[in-house]
């Protein structure tokens, strides 16, 4: 049924690109900003039950959606906020909210249109408005620290970089470098052609004055002030090669990058190793 969808979407895109291109770019933006909900699995439903849940009102985020977040651990303890991904939610990132939990307040969230959060499309840079919005209501009172997996790794890095909080340890786990590749990925899964891309990118640069080009994830981690940072990603990465991350560390060369093998670009959120390893990172 998906496959079915694709394929349509593509021909009526392309069609779109011959007799009305900004309707075509505009179309294909709506598709890529439409998050798919998924069903919350049985082990990420265990998340949701055993921690506290509150809700953002629309006037402390400025959107028009009510937030979801959630809290595990002591209230006087130090902050760990978990980001997850794409098509996501709080409770993909359980694992290492009940380890850290033990030790830290650990602070989730369901981003915009995500799991039980409001609306149907949201994109990075509502996401990390939000974020920026969250951080300042919860208002930690001393260095905290962060993680975020993939799209939630864009969201920490931006979100971050527009503020002057000093973060303890900041985690990034299969996060993109530059941005402007997730488009190209969208522009291969769908099959549309470039007459659309170039009206996504028209779009998004009348939409929030920036180029595409200039999305790029080790140039926002240069304005973090931060104590350690931690890169984990996988060598065999399908959705966002290894290369990515290595351009990170290139770029900023103090910082840690663990390449691991075979753990995937979703299953690492539930890898034994990279749990711990992330742990005690954040503990060190």
């Amino acid at each position: 049924m998906e496959k079915l969808y694709f394929k349509v979407i593509k021909l009526y895109l392309n069609l779109l690109s011959v007799i009305a291109p900004q309707h075509g770019g505009k179309t294909a933006i709506n598709v890529f900003l439409t998050v798919r909900l998924k069903k919350i699995k049985e082990r990420e439903k265990a998340f949701y039950s055993k921690a506290k849940a509150f809700t953002l009102e629309p006037k402390i985020v400025s959107n028009s959606h009510n937030i979801k977040y959630y809290e595990l651990g002591e209230a006087n303890t130090k902050i760990v906020f978990l980001i997850h991904g794409w098509n996501s939610n709080a409770g993909s990132l359980s694992r290492f909210a009940f380890e850290l939990s033990k030790t830290h307040r650990v602070i989730s969230l369901d981003l915009p249109a995500h799991a039980h959060s409001k609306g149907k499309r949201t994109n990075l840079f509502e996401c990390k408005e939000v974020l920026k919005k969250f951080i300042a209501h919860i208002n930690p009172k001393e260095t905290f620290s962060i993680v975020g997996h993939s799209f939630g790794a864009a969201v920490v890095a931006y979100a971050l970089s527009e503020t002057q909080h000093h973060v303890d340890k900041v985690v990034l786990l299969s996060a993109n470098n530059k941005l402007k590749i997730i488009f190209r990925e969208f522009q291969k899964m769908i099959g549309f052609n470039d007459t659309i891309y170039n009206e996504i990118e028209k779009w998004i640069k009348s939409i929030f004055n920036l180029d595409l080009e200039k999305l790029i994830l080790s140039d926002f981690i240069k304005k973090i002030k931060f104590n350690d940072l931690l890169i984990i990603h996988d060598k065999f990465d399908k959705v966002i090669p290894v290369k990515s991350a290595e351009e990170i560390k290139k770029a900023i060369p103090n910082i840690k990058l663990s390449v691991y093998q075979k753990i995937g670009h979703y299953r690492m959120l539930w890898n034994e190793d990279v749990v711990s390893e992330t742990v005690k990172f954040i503990k060190e």
